[in-house]
């Protein structure tokens, strides 16, 4: 009993001593994880700084584009429609409900709509939208496109995407463009764009 008793201090302090050591190196990575996500911060906001700057210059054109479809009054055909349904997302994740709200609005215009199931048509730009909607409306989805969104867009980018939609074989007679519209840095809205095409 003496033996046990000299000795139980000394297993303490080398329990306590391990758990310092833990500690110690917890703190460390927790101060390299620090440095990292420091680092990427400043990168995001210098490339957050320069997308804001091209959206706002870009903008105007959208933004006229559609006023010209509102002005224009053009009416859908009568009966059933082929629809054309574009969804834009991303290739990345990490970014909240960016992707899911794209492809919950497009679910909830198919439950809306039972013909549109069987009528419609859907193109997705971006990986994540496609993965979402593959598992629902495999059937449906006739092109998908990525790698549109590593490096700032250019025309070049939508003439591509464009000129695949019009070549794709399917003629439709209502376009719906969906995607989130920007309102801030931790607010956005899902916009659609509704039109009637010739396909």
């Amino acid at each position: 009993l003496t033996k046990v008793g000299a000795f139980a201090p000394v297993c303490v302090q080398a329990r306590n001593m391990a758990t310092l050591k833990d500690i110690r190196v917890r703190l460390k990575s927790v101060k390299n994880i620090q440095k990292i996500t420091q680092s990427m911060k400043m990168v995001s906001a210098a490339k957050y700084a320069r997308a804001e700057r091209d959206l706002k210059q870009a903008r105007p054109y959208g933004e006229g584009a559609q006023a010209f479809y509102d002005v224009a009054e053009i009416k859908s055909p009568e009966g059933k429609q082929k629809t054309l349904i574009i969804a834009i997302s991303s290739d990345r994740g990490l970014c909240g409900a960016i992707h899911s709200s794209v492809a919950k609005r497009i679910r909830t215009m198919m439950q809306e709509d039972p013909q549109l199931l069987e009528n419609a048509r859907i193109i997705c730009v971006g990986d994540k939208v496609r993965g979402i909607l593959q598992r629902l409306y495999g059937k449906n989805i006739i092109l998908s496109f990525s790698d549109y969104g590593k490096k700032p867009p250019i025309f070049d980018d939508a003439v591509q995407v464009a000129n695949a939609i019009l070549n794709c074989d399917y003629e439709f007679d209502k376009g719906i463009l969906l995607f989130n519209r920007f309102k801030s840095v931790v607010s956005y809205a899902t916009a659609v764009l509704p039109g009637v095409f010739a396909g």
